[in-house]
């Protein structure tokens, strides 16, 4: 599936080009603007996951359609841009199309047939486009197991578990999400989706859940390129839901993804631990507040005492980092006796907005500070922590707000 998105503002061959995607089943037209600010706009928040074509009129009224290009050429490569020209252009307009290697045009006002033609004639340059801006797959070897952990409730743990498999699908098509915070209806909102099967489904397999049953049950997101298990939407008897069943749900998917995200529920419950136990990274999410500080310090020490989670496996992520600032940096450290990986900044509203949209924030707005944290802890996932990352995930030095790397002289710069 291609999604679509058409900035014009000329009604009759707006009707014409809506009913030309509308006949081809492979494309959905998911946005329709009239100027280049909200076309901009619109480029910048369309979920990623499918490939993207856009059809923009040369002619706009608040800026002139190259500007329009190359703004989007810069923020979002992978989308296919198709020209739509008034017919009376000259030589000057056309030399600008070749070099830019605009290839599909649609010239003045053509019937709906024709304009249908050339867009199933562009469907695979935009799949190919797509393709070719991907970043690589999957890097090779066992899958990678991302848990993300609170000692206490209220401190975003959702909404960075949902954020991190977004932006891991980024950079993976093996990406699964698993929700074992058993909070009905939480991931149905957040993700803006209501999947067929739901985690319960895993859980009354018990002991006997194997990874063809699992395969057949997670559902893949329509728009963001993770397969996932949500909660049920409606309250629900969680007792069968205990270690052996997490552990079990952990193992069946380790053969099913290259990456998986799991969301944890409260800090002792036994699926809880069985995700600790199958991870590779643990991020323990804590506010800046002294009694959620002290809970994490409390859930450091049994990690590390009880399941014998490494200092290098543990990160730790101070959410809404604004909050108490009265608390410096080195006092926070000193009292969880353990490094920060990251401060998330406090942006309420437009992670709120996120929420309710069901679009994670990573891909709505992926500039915004919160996703160039949660985009840089996906990366450094993706790498899976290496000592040395490839280069697009290389750490530079600096001393302050910044996400630890593999050694802890080293940060990367948030800025």
């Amino acid at each position: 599936m291609i999604d679509v998105f058409l900035v014009h503002d000329d009604v009759e061959r707006c009707a014409a080009i809506r009913s030309a995607v509308k006949s081809n089943p492979d494309l959905n037209l998911v946005s329709e603007t009239q100027t280049g600010r909200e076309g901009l706009f619109a480029a910048a928040t369309m979920l990623t996951g499918h490939p993207r074509m856009l059809i923009v009129r040369l002619n706009l009224g608040d800026m002139t359609g190259f500007d329009f290009i190359n703004q989007v050429r810069q923020k979002a490569p992978d989308i296919y841009i198709i020209p739509a020209l008034e017919g009376s252009e000259g030589g000057q307009v056309w030399q600008n199309l070749l070099q830019l290697e605009l290839r599909d045009v649609l010239v003045g006002p053509i019937p709906m047939n024709e304009i249908a033609k050339i867009l199933a004639a562009a469907s695979p340059r935009s799949q190919e486009r797509y393709d070719h801006n991907r970043a690589p797959t999957n890097l090779k070897g066992e899958a990678f197991v991302v848990s993300v952990i609170s000692a206490r409730g209220g401190t975003g743990k959702s909404v960075i578990a949902t954020n991190i498999a977004a932006a891991m699908a980024k950079l993976s098509d093996s990406v699964t999400l698993l929700d074992f915070s058993l909070n009905p209806g939480d991931f149905a909102v957040m993700l803006d989706d209501v999947p067929r099967n739901n985690i319960m489904d895993a859980v009354q397999q018990g002991g006997a859940l194997d990874a063809e049953y699992l395969n057949n049950t997670l559902a893949p997101h329509p728009r963001l390129r993770f397969r996932y298990l949500a909660s049920p939407n409606q309250d629900f008897d969680a007792t069968p839901f205990d270690y052996n069943v997490g552990a079990a749900i952990m193992d069946a998917t380790r053969s099913l993804s290259q990456y998986i995200v799991v969301d944890t529920g409260l800090a002792m419950a036994g699926a809880t631990i069985a995700a600790a136990d199958a991870s590779d990274i643990i991020f323990l999410v804590t506010s800046r507040d002294v009694a959620r500080l002290l809970s994490a310090k409390n859930m450091i020490k049994f990690l590390k005492n009880d399941r014998q989670v490494t200092n290098q496996k543990l990160k730790v992520l101070v959410n809404e980092a604004e909050i108490g600032a009265e608390i410096s940096e080195n006092e926070i450290e000193s009292l969880l006796e353990h490094p920060v990986a990251a401060y998330l900044p406090c942006n309420a509203g437009p992670i709120t907005f996120s929420i309710n949209s069901g679009a994670p924030i990573v891909i709505a707005e992926p500039h915004h500070p919160v996703s160039v944290v949660l985009n840089k802890l996906a990366e450094l996932s993706f790498y899976r922590w290496q000592d040395k990352p490839p280069e697009s995930a290389s750490v530079t030095k600096t001393t302050k707000r910044g996400l630890l790397g593999a050694k802890p002289s080293q940060k990367v710069s948030l800025k």
